[in-house]
């Protein structure tokens, strides 16, 4: 959301999230569960932590978490494994996701600067990807293809 004064059309979409520990669960990569009423993903991140998320609220707010939305994370991780319900819940945060209008990243350059920005709710899976496309970019002249033309 920092370079929102350089990306006009650079909005905040509002996620909330808890990191748990729960040793008895299994999980080795990342699970999303599309329920209509209790989205959810979990990333694991070894050694019995699991990030849990699924929230999106059109708002830039960036105060705490609602009660709601801890209660349905927590439900919706309990539906999936049993064990979340012994978890031991060591963080709960919310922020703001940067996003374009259409919710798909962008590569902008902008004289000497590469904003690489709108990764919205894909950020740790597209991360990796964005930066090669980057690196293909300066390195071997390969325009990505999510390079936006109108900003070039």
């Amino acid at each position: 959301m920092a370079a929102r004064d350089a990306l006009s059309d650079l909005r905040g979409v509002r996620g909330e999230m808890l990191v748990l520990r729960a040793p008895e669960v299994a999980i080795t990569r990342p699970v999303r569960l599309l329920h209509p009423r209790h989205p959810l993903y979990v990333v694991p991140r070894g050694d019995g932590l699991y990030m849990l998320g699924a929230t999106q609220i059109e708002s830039e707010g960036r105060g705490p978490p609602s009660a709601r939305a801890v209660l349905e994370l927590l439900s919706a991780a309990y539906a999936l494994h049993p064990a979340f319900g012994e978890a031991e819940v060591l963080e709960i945060g919310a922020d703001a996701r940067p996003a374009f209008p259409d919710n798909l990243p962008r590569i902008r350059r902008r004289g000497e600067t590469i904003h690489v920005n709108g990764l919205f709710r894909h950020g740790f899976l597209l991360a990796p990807a964005m930066a090669r496309m980057v690196a293909d970019w300066l390195c071997d002249g390969i325009r990505p293809e999510v390079c936006d033309e109108d900003h070039g």
